[in-house]
């Protein structure tokens, strides 16, 4: 989803020009999610719309509008309307039903894996991994106060076995009290699947993340993702395909019905048509991994479109590079906001300038180079505007920010000038556009790097569970266009919900915040947003150079009401 538009506009705010630290205040004790007020400003509503069709959501029936004839005495009435035969009409309304949310459901994506012999099509064969990866899940299912945890369970996309069931107890907790459900650490070696039962008319507030970590051989590094809602219309942006780079896309089913994919592929010269890009097939429970150098060869910089008819999908680009006998990396690359003409980057770490300039005059390490791509989809041209801001506050770009990017291509714009630091990323564009940031963690070409992908994010809203990945966790927020506030507030392993803290946040300033400082060891974060738009992230480091960056995920989603058929 693209940067809501509501509020003044980019370039017409006053930014502050000093450092902020996190201001963490307490709150109240925790209220009931049912009478927390909805946190989106007057004119985001299209925001609220598309947040609120979730693709992982299956709605528990279909109801159409109808349409109402009468025929009397040759008058024919139709829809809201009734004129009777005399002067005098009246109006009859179409009735409403409440349509409850459906089952929450995650897909947590295959661990990463080695490719061996076949380098193209859908067939990818894989080799063993090194001694040391470990792939675990983390799962949080957080209770509407004062009710009972609803059930929920872990279990293999594959055939379904369970793994770990979560919740589906009776007894309540004390009146205002909200328990949570928390797994940490899940030994998995496959494509897993978090499943949550709605809670009344809403959608159950639950999330999982899946972490990989490897100390030795060709896929050493760290990379984490949050296990996706399935869509059908899902983009990826900064994969690549040239010398040493593996790129393969998983497309996971988790569906009971067939899934029909093709993909739309982007490079840097333009869109690019590979054989068997069309038609591919994943049944239900079915996983099927598609190298993309058989697709798109020899690409620095690659977009990817998946569509699906059918079965909802989720896909991840898992990406590794290798330097030689040197591993440079390896991450899970998600999915970013649609296009659009704003987006918003959260969670883009760069090293030290100076260091990374050094070790991309090494062979093979040109590519460490942090850099913004964009995709450009559509027929036209952009001009894009980048925003920078940092802890203090807006930094400038070289040339000012502004770009032009080619229609179907996807563009690299460098931010090798930027000092060291966490920023975000605030993109304006005159036609729309998909984004993502690619950087890299350490400096020793003997000791390698790690690779890092942030894909643009959703304006944070009343309630999104940031469920931590297995490593040294920060959450990023800013608020791009005014001042505003989050409320957090962690769970602890054993299940507890800690009292709310809030964070203030200045206009177009980057703001970092420790989840220990919350009141204790967290499992995840309640994030709450409030005031002008707030995007967020989390960013993942472990060890020297391990790195990765995980969007916040979307909110808590609510049932509907559609008007009824009525008729004979």
């Amino acid at each position: 989803m693209s940067r809501d538009k509501s509020g003044s506009k980019p370039g017409k705010q006053n930014h502050s020009s000093t450092g902020e630290e996190a201001e963490v205040r307490p709150e109240a004790p925790e209220r009931s999610a049912s009478t927390s007020p909805a946190s989106a400003p007057a004119g985001s509503g299209g925001a609220t719309a598309r947040r609120s069709s979730s693709g992982g959501a299956k709605t528990a029936g279909r109801w159409t509008t109808g349409v109402l004839l009468l025929t009397a005495t040759g008058a024919l009435v139709a829809g809201t309307s009734f004129v009777g035969t005399g002067s005098a009409g009246g109006a009859v309304d179409v009735p409403s039903a409440e349509v409850p949310a459906g089952p929450l459901t995650g897909v947590c994506p295959q661990p990463p894996r080695l490719l061996a012999g076949n380098t193209a099509g859908t067939d990818a064969e894989f080799s063993a991994e090194s001694t040391s990866a470990k792939s675990v899940v983390s799962a949080v299912l957080l209770a509407d106060a004062g009710n009972p945890l609803p059930a929920a369970e872990l279990s293999t996309v594959s055939d379904r076995s369970v793994l770990k069931s979560i919740g589906g107890g009776t007894d309540s907790p004390l009146a205002g009290e909200r328990t949570a459900g928390v797994v940490r650490e899940m030994p998995v070696s496959a494509a897993a699947l978090l499943s949550a039962e709605p809670s009344g008319a809403q959608q159950v507030t639950a999330g999982a993340t899946m972490t990989y970590t490897a100390a030795d051989g060709d896929l050493a590094g760290l990379t984490a993702a949050t296990c996706q809602a399935p869509a059908n219309d899902l983009w990826l942006v900064g994969a690549r395909t040239n010398v040493g780079a593996a790129a393969v896309l998983q497309l996971t089913n988790p569906s009971v019905t067939p899934a029909d994919v093709n993909l739309e592929l982007y490079g840097t010269a333009g869109p690019v048509e590979g054989p068997g890009s069309r038609g591919i097939a994943v049944g239900p429970g079915e996983t099927k991994s598609v190298v993309l150098a058989g697709l798109a060869a020899n690409q620095d910089s690659l977009a990817v479109r998946v569509r699906s008819s059918g079965g909802p999908v989720s896909a991840v680009i898992s990406q590794n590079l290798l330097r030689g006998l040197t591993p440079g990396g390896v991450e899970l690359i998600q999915p970013t906001a649609a296009p659009g003409p704003a987006q918003v980057v959260s969670g883009v770490r760069i090293q030290n300038p100076e260091a990374t300039r050094n070790l991309a005059k090494e062979e093979g390490y040109a590519s460490v180079t942090p850099s913004l791509q964009i995709a450009v989809p559509g027929a036209s041209d952009a001009v894009v505007n980048v925003r920078v801001f940092g802890s203090n506050g807006e930094a400038v770009l070289e040339g000012g920010g502004s770009y032009n990017a080619a229609a179907g291509t996807v563009t690299r714009l460098p931010l090798d000038t930027l000092p060291e630091g966490t920023y975000t990323l605030d993109i304006s564009s005159d036609v729309a556009v998909a984004a993502s940031a690619v950087f890299s963690r350490g400096s020793d070409a003997e000791k390698g790097t790690d690779l890092a992908v942030a894909p643009a994010g959703e304006r944070l809203g009343s309630e999104h569970l940031a469920v931590l990945a297995s490593g040294d966790s920060t959450l990023s927020f800013t608020a791009p266009e005014g001042a505003s506030e989050v409320r957090l507030a962690a769970v602890t392993a054993d299940g507890v919900l800690l009292a709310e803290k809030t964070v203030q946040l200045k206009a177009a300033s980057t703001t970092m915040v420790n989840p220990g400082d919350l009141g204790g060891p967290a499992a995840a974060v309640l994030v709450r947003a409030t005031g002008a738009p707030v995007y967020g992230a989390q960013i993942v480091t472990g060890g020297d150079t391990g790195i990765s960056v995980l969007p916040l995920p979307r909110g808590t989603v609510g049932g509907s009401r559609v008007q009824v058929g009525v008729g004979y």
